[in-house]
């Protein structure tokens, strides 16, 4: 490896360990921290609320997963944070901080407030300190150039000193990283299958150490054997190197096996927050259950799957009550007249927007969504904490 990888001890040193739950937490703790965070497409009349009052805090080291429908927020939620998103996308309302932390003293972070910072600091912490991988990799690759050059023009630009020797050396270990042979650096985007032009994405990410890599559905356009070899070198590498990770898709499926923690957003809000194990054992919002329940499982009986019923609300016309009850099979009179708030519930510092968890219950609460949920013994990946 070249001079330019950090290696394991040290980049984790760099990072910080994440801290337990019961730790207080710092803004070391956190790479992220996102506060009623808002993103309206257009102005006036022809207003639409694409996210509205997002809350949440990725800690160090750990996976966010954020699923939800098409049309949900995910990807102008996360394009928004890293100031991608274009006209007629704005940010409303918040903010969103980067806790940058420092090569020469670890215990040291500097906040870089993402929502109002000026292009030359946007320059200065993309790639370097956040990355994205974006969901089609042939549109984000530039087509009449080769794969080579988009690894030397990112370390032309953010790593001077490099003469172009090394800068080839560093994108052919980046491409080993993702199981790439060298000479792919030499091929145009349309020269390489799906699978492999996600890998060189992914290689593109990682290729100034990142603090945060974001994922924007990386693998919804592959089949399902290539995306399970994806899933597989992304656990990997998060394990190797100890940045945080964004990772956003609609298969729950999915999440549970590389997320710490989830959170499920609805209309553009988040609707439930909880460990991964947690929230695929024993979802507590209808809108949760109903994701979980469109997808086959591997064992137990044939069932016909029945998906959830009626269609997303229109984010144009502003709704009163709880946005998914005219799609809820167990909605109230409550639910019409007012919003529930993201409101923690139980012991587990675990999240819901739903009346049915409110306190005292207004009746009882169904079976599907009062399953009980055992946490595992021994210790647990902190993950992420939202309001």
């Amino acid at each position: 490896m070249s001079a330019s990888r950090i290696d394991v001890g040290n980049r984790l040193d760099r990072r910080g360990a994440s801290p337990s739950r019961e730790a207080t937490p710092s803004a070391r703790d956190f790479v992220l921290e996102v506060s009623d965070f808002s993103v309206h497409y257009g102005v006036d009349a022809n207003m639409v609320r694409a996210v509205h009052d997002v809350t949440l805090n990725v800690r160090r080291a750990t996976v966010l997963g954020v699923a939800g429908e098409s049309g949900s927020g995910k990807s102008t939620l996360v394009y928004a944070l890293t100031r991608l998103l274009r006209p007629p996308g704005v940010i409303s309302g918040g903010r969103a901080i980067l806790n940058v932390s420092s090569d020469d003293d670890p215990a040291r972070v500097t906040p870089v407030n993402l929502t109002t910072a000026s292009e030359r600091e946007l320059r200065r912490v993309r790639w370097s300190h956040v990355s994205i991988v974006l969901q089609s990799a042939l549109s984000a690759l530039n087509p009449v150039r080769r794969i080579g050059r988009e690894f030397d023009e990112v370390l032309r630009t953010h790593r001077r000193a490099m003469s172009r020797r090394e800068r080839r050396r560093r994108a052919e270990e980046l491409l080993a990283l993702v199981g790439l042979e060298p000479d792919r650096l030499n091929r145009f985007p349309h020269e390489l299958s799906g699978g492999q032009r996600q890998r060189v994405m992914i290689a593109l990410a990682l290729a100034l150490d990142p603090e945060l890599v974001v994922m924007d559905e990386p693998t919804t356009a592959l089949d399902v054997v290539t995306q399970r070899e994806i899933i597989t070198e992304l656990a990997e590498l998060r394990a190797r190197f100890g940045f945080a990770m964004i990772f956003i898709t609609h298969d729950l499926s999915l999440l549970v096996e590389l997320a710490d923690e989830i959170v499920v957003m609805y209309a553009g809000t988040i609707v439930e927050r909880a460990s991964a194990g947690e929230l695929y054992a024993a979802p507590r919002h209808p809108y949760t259950l109903g994701l979980l329940e469109s997808f086959p499982p591997l064992h137990g009986e044939r069932r016909e799957l029945t998906g959830i019923a009626g269609s997303p609300p229109d984010l144009a016309v502003e709704s009163v009550g709880c946005s998914f009850a005219p799609r809820c099979p167990f909605t109230m009179d409550r639910c019409r007249a007012e919003t529930p708030p993201l409101a923690p519930i139980g012991e587990t510092g675990r999240s819901v927007a739903c009346w049915l968890h409110a306190t005292p219950s207004p009746v009882p609460v169904p079976a599907a969504l009062s399953r009980r949920w055992t946490a595992p013994v021994g210790p647990t990946a902190p993950g992420v904490t939202s309001r």
